[in-house]
């Protein structure tokens, strides 16, 4: 490898350390909830937020770990392996009674996958 290679592939790589937490944080957002669904409220009894960028001054929050529901133990986004297009966004917790929460939502169950 060329030292000029080696320079760009450097720069390339810290540039996108820098930008890919504001995407990931961007790409995340809460859609509408779905409509004749039980849907879980904020601060029900795990202290549950729609939007996990809302809990980072809960004690248990850990944002290094990039903790939301998408990539928690507790969360189902499909039913029986079948794509739910009526509820996008939303997903049944286990630890919430199977209500439906926001793939970018946080509790303070939450578990890494």
């Amino acid at each position: 490898m060329k030292r000029r290679d080696f320079f760009k592939k450097a720069l390339m790589g810290l540039s996108a350390l820098t930008i890919a937490p504001t995407v990931l944080a961007e790409a995340c957002k809460a859609g509408t909830a779905p409509a004749g669904k039980r849907v879980a409220k904020n601060k029900e009894r795990l202290d549950y937020v729609v939007n996990a960028a809302d809990a980072k001054g809960h004690k248990k929050f850990k944002p290094e770990e990039n903790p939301n529901c998408l990539n928690c133990k507790f969360y189902e986004p499909n039913k029986k392996g079948k794509d739910d297009s009526k509820t996008p966004g939303y997903g049944r917790c286990a630890m919430m009674a199977n209500k439906y929460v926001s793939q970018c939502g946080w509790c303070k169950s939450w578990r890494k996958v």
